[in-house]
C-alpha cells in the first residue's frame, strides 16, 4: 500500500508532520517485547526524522499535496489514522487486474525471503499526479516466508493481541512478518531508476530486488477462513516512535467505538488494487502502551464479509491486548 527525501517545496512544510518510527527488528518474540516495553529515548543519534514515505500501495498513499474532499482521523497525539477521501486516485478494474498479474510474475521469480520494487505505466495510470510533486514511487512486492504452524506463530507474536484459531468461526490458514497487502517503498533512488527505465527506456514492467536489514514499520498478518470459506486478515502494526500516518482513499468510511470507548475505523473500499476481487472491508483500531502504538486491522476480500462479524473479532482481539508491560 509510500518517498522522497529529497522534498520539494510543495511537500516540505506538510512532511513536518510525519514522523518515521524507528528501525525495529521483527524477527524474534523478544524483539517485540522490546518495542512494547521500550520506553521514549532523547538521544541525538535516535532523534525522529521528518520525511514523506508511503505505506499499503498505490491505492492508500500516504502523499500530502492533494485536495481531499473530506478526512476521517482516529488515534491521539502519539500516533493517528488518517484518511482522506479523494477523487484524483484513478481506478480501472482491467488495469488494477494487469498490475496484480504484474507484481505476480515478479513474485514468483523471488525466492522466500526475497523483496522487490516493480513500475510499469499500469502502475503510474493508477497514481494521482505524483510526478509534478517531484515523487518517485513503486509497487512493493514480496515472497514471505508463511508461518502454518498456529501455536508457533502464536508464540512469536507474544504481546500482540491475535484471534484464537477455532473461535469466532475462525480457523487459522498462516502468518506472515508483513502487512497484509503491498509494503512499505523507503528505497527512493531504486524507485526513480525504475521509473527512468520505463519512461525513457520503453520498458513494459521494471523491477529491481531490495534489501533491508530492518524494517521502520514491523507488521505482523495472520490470515483466517471463517465458517463460510472466505478469507479473513488481521495485521498488527508496530510504530516505536511518535507518528501520524495520511492517506488518500475512494473507500467509504465510518467513525465507530468499541466497547472499550476506543475509536475504530471501518471502511468498504470497491476499488481496491491488491485483491482479485477489487474489494476489500475492514475495520481498523490503534492499541497505544507506554513505549509503542499498535495498529490493528481486520479485514477482508469478501463482500459476504459483515460490518458485525469484524466488530465481533475486533471485540475479540481487544479483550487479549496488554494492559501490562510484557514480562522480560
Amino acid at each position: 500500500m509510500r518517498i522522497e527525501q529529497n522534498l520539494t517545496a510543495a511537500y516540505r512544510q506538510a512532511a513536518e508532520s510525519i514522523t518515521v518510527p524507528l528501525p525495529a527488528d521483527r524477527s524474534t518474540r523478544a524483539k517485540i517485547d522490546r518495542l512494547l516495553e521500550a520506553k521514549p529515548r532523547r538521544s541525538s543519534r535516535l532523534r525522529r526524522r521528518s520525511v514523506q514515505w508511503t505505506i499499503a500501495g498505490s491505492l492508500a498513499l500516504l502523499i500530502m499535496g492533494f485536495t481531499a474532499q473530506y478526512f476521517v482521523r482516529i488515534g491521539d497525539d502519539r500516533f493517528s489514522l488518517e484518511v482522506s477521501m479523494n477523487e484524483q486516485l484513478r481506478f480501472d478494474a482491467r488495469t488494477a487486474s494487469l498490475v496484480r498479474d504484474q507484481l505476480q510474475t515478479v513474485r514468483s521469480q523471488l525466492a522466500v525471503g526475497e523483496k522487490a520494487l516493480v513500475y510499469s505505466p499500469e502502475i503510474e495510470s493508477l497514481l494521482p499526479d505524483h510526478r509534478s510533486k517531484g515523487i518517485f514511487y513503486a509497487e512493493y512486492v514480496s515472497n514471505p516466508y508463511l508461518f502454518t504452524d498456529y501455536e508457533e506463530w502464536k508464540g512469536r507474536l507474544a504481546g500482540l493481541a491475535l484471534p484464537d484459531d477455532g473461535k469466532n468461526g475462525l480457523d487459522f490458514v498462516s502468518g506472515k512478518d508483513e502487512p497484509a497487502y503491498g509494503g512499505s517503498v523507503f528505497e527512493s533512488e531504486t524507485a526513480r531508476r525504475l521509473q527512468a527505465e520505463v519512461t525513457e527506456q520503453g520498458k513494459a514492467v521494471a523491477w529491481e530486488k531490495i534489501e533491508r536489514e530492518k524494517e521502520r514499520f514491523p507488521a505482523y498478518t495472520t490470515s483466517y477462513r471463517d465458517a463460510g470459506g472466505h478469507e479473513l486478515i488481521f495485521s498488527a502494526q508496530v510504530f516505536e516512535e511518535k507518528a501520524k500516518l495520511v492517506g488518500l482513499t475512494q473507500a467509504q468510511q465510518e467513525k465507530i467505538r468499541l466497547s472499550d470507548g476506543r475509536e475504530a475505523l471501518y471502511a468498504v473500499n470497491d476499488k481496491y488494487l491488491y485483491t482479485d476481487t477489487n474489494f476489500f472491508t475492514s475495520l481498523s483500531w490503534i492499541d497505544t502502551q507506554e513505549g509503542a502504538s499498535v495498529l490493528y486491522t481486520v479485514g477482508s476480500s469478501s463482500d459476504a464479509v459483515t460490518k458485525e462479524q469484524l466488530l465481533s473479532i475486533a471485540e475479540s482481539a481487544i479483550s487479549q491486548e496488554i494492559k501490562e508491560k510484557p514480562a522480560a
